[in-house]
């Protein structure tokens, strides 16, 4: 009797994680969609259309200095405040934010940049940098800055760079040089292998 209630839990546990109700896709106003297009990257219309509920770091772009004119409105909205720099704040959002965020008149461009968690492995002085960059709407320029993966990089980590859109510059064991726009830098963050980023001037190499 004992054997078989455990086999039942195990069955409902192998099925319960496929049994999740999926939340239906939002339905758009033109309106909304013209404010996705104009306002945010592929991946930010990705959650939002298919109303995925993780929360994530997303970086937007005031018209204003973020902390002088916007830290009321995001107080009021609930929304949580992860940095800030000049006209640019990293905030942590979901897919119903997104929506208000982008009616906002003072939101000029909103970004996926990473998982909630994935923030950790930014060098403080990197991530300045690369509020101050998108701010200044210099995303698309390539920059060079430092990796360090978690075990010996080979032709995984090649491929992986590949696939993001950047080039190593140079390789000295775990600590890797590579060159890319700022807008390539979420595809990167989404794995596991790299452990830390840092600005040109800051590589560790111990």
């Amino acid at each position: 009797m004992i054997r078989t209630f455990a086999s039942l839990l195990l069955v409902a546990s192998l099925l319960l994680p496929g049994c999740k109700e999926e939340k239906p896709p939002v339905v758009l106003t033109p309106a909304e969609n013209e404010l996705l297009r104009t306002k945010a990257d592929e991946k930010i219309g990705i959650i939002v259309k298919e109303n995925l509920p993780s929360l994530f770091a997303g970086l937007v772009v005031f018209r204003s200095n973020a902390f002088m004119s916007q830290s009321y409105m995001l107080d009021q909205a609930n929304i949580s405040v992860l940095n800030m720099f000049g006209d640019t704040a990293i905030l942590l959002l979901n897919s119903r934010d997104v929506p208000f965020m982008l009616k906002e008149e003072s939101v000029k461009k909103i970004f996926y940049l990473c998982r909630q968690g994935a923030l950790v492995r930014l060098d403080p002085a990197f991530e300045m940098d690369i509020m101050r960059r998108f701010g200044q709407g210099k995303e698309n320029e390539p920059i060079d800055f430092f990796i360090r993966f978690r075990e010996p990089p080979g032709d995984k980590e090649d491929m992986l760079l590949e696939a993001a859109g950047l080039t190593v510059q140079a390789r000295t064991g775990l600590v890797w040089v590579v060159s890319g726009p700022l807008r390539n830098l979420p595809r990167l963050l989404e794995s596991d292998r790299i452990i830390y980023y840092e600005s040109a001037s800051k590589v560790r190499t111990k």
